[in-house]
């Protein structure tokens, strides 16, 4: 059986700072979208605008995918 090397991401995603690590992608990858929608809105060349949509459009699907993928949870307490 072959093992699947993980990314350093997904690494960290799968650590116990996870949820945490995850919040903190989310928000900039938000950010990120912000901005580039703002500096369009603002106006720009138009032979840049599609790499300025295309530029913001990833940043939401990016967003999207990671506000679904699993992170670590917190594991059940310990008997007492």
């Amino acid at each position: 059986m072959t093992s699947i090397a993980l990314t350093d991401l997904q690494e960290r995603l799968a650590g116990p700072q996870g949820p945490a690590e995850r919040t903190v992608l989310l928000e900039r990858l938000q950010a990120l979208e912000t901005r580039l929608r703002q500096r369009m809105a603002a106006g720009l060349p138009r032979a840049e605008y599609p790499d300025w949509a295309a530029a913001a459009d990833a940043a939401a699907a990016a967003r999207e995918f990671l506000s679904g993928y699993p992170v670590a949870t917190a594991g059940p307490a310990a008997p007492g």
